[in-house]
């Protein structure tokens, strides 16, 4: 992808990528689709052994930087992006995400350009499962905190300024899946560093790889979260504890009241559900979903969405 030579920040995207045939040609086409012409693209595979390195070469004009050889995991080969990376800004854009259309560097970059001192930018994404698409719409940044207790800022939607990783230093390779939120965590712990946000969609965002598998990675996310200097203050021990209790009872109102539902629903003679059947095709679930009361069903998706995209 040759450079434009105009005086624009240079925007260095980073794709690492292992084994990613079936998901990748779509974010390489949404990063060659932009419209913002200061794109470096650097692609780090870790010598994939399917189709990969085949759907590389073919998209090869599009990449500034590729490099294909093992690497000690995500962290370690998103390390080597960085390394790589000439830019004034770096976004992150694994092999399963794409951007939202094709102003979105264009148009975070105009609004980067009307906040100077920021350091660290972020917008929005759309978050995708097999039950459909959802926008995720963070906090802004005095709230990001709050945030980072039971979610995580996204990072497929923040443009960092190349120096800010000579202040937090790169990925910290002792965290195997959730070395990203570490890293927020040092941001945000340091006062020097400037937090803004987008006011726009920047990425879509499938929920589901190391990051989201909870059994291995949330005691990740404790052990951090507990490590991390801003959350052992005692203020912020407390608050946390209160956030984890509200998060608990919602998760048990959630899965009482389906119970409750599934149970009465399977009763001989009970009064008719609404729906007064089910419809086929639809889980048990979904047919409970569908006449619990909304504020309830919503309360619990947040809580849930929220531990889901932890890190």
């Amino acid at each position: 992808m040759k450079l434009d030579t105009q005086e624009l920040p240079v925007v260095s995207v980073i794709t690492v990528c292992w084994n990613a045939a079936a998901t990748l040609e779509a974010c390489i086409r949404s990063i060659a689709g932009q419209t913002y012409p200061a794109i470096e693209y650097i692609v780090v595979d870790g010598a994939s052994t399917d189709g990969t390195a085949t759907l590389l070469a073919r998209h090869r004009a599009a990449i500034t930087t590729l490099v294909s050889e093992p690497d000690h995991g995500i962290y370690d080969a998103m390390n080597k992006g960085i390394g790589l990376a000439t830019g004034a800004f770096v976004l992150f854009m694994n092999a399963d995400d794409f951007l939202a259309d094709p102003r979105a560097i264009a148009d975070a970059m105009a609004e980067i350009a009307r906040a100077p001192d920021g350091d660290v930018f972020y917008g929005s994404i759309l978050v995708r499962q097999p039950s459909g698409t959802t926008r995720h719409d963070p906090p802004p940044p005095e709230k990001a905190l709050e945030e980072m207790v039971l979610g995580c800022l996204p990072h497929q939607a923040t443009f960092a300024r190349r120096a800010v990783f000579e202040k937090t230093g790169r990925f910290d390779l002792r965290w195997r899946r959730h070395a990203d939120y570490d890293w927020w965590l040092k941001v945000l712990a340091d006062p020097s560093l400037k937090l803004r946000q987008i006011s726009r969609v920047i990425a879509s965002f499938a929920l589901g790889g190391a990051s989201s598998d909870l059994a291995k990675g949330q005691p990740e996310v404790f052990a951090i979260q507990n490590s991390a200097a801003v959350y052992t203050a005692p203020e912020w021990v407390q608050r946390r504890l209160e956030m984890f209790q509200r998060a608990q009872l919602a998760a048990r109102m959630e899965v009482a009241e389906l119970r409750a539902a599934a149970l009465a629903a399977s009763q001989p003679g009970a009064p008719p559900a609404r729906p007064p059947a089910r419809p086929p095709g639809r889980s048990l679930r979904q047919w409970v979903l569908s006449w619990l009361p909304r504020p309830l069903v919503t309360l619990a998706r947040k809580v849930k969405h929220r531990a889901l995209s932890a890190g």
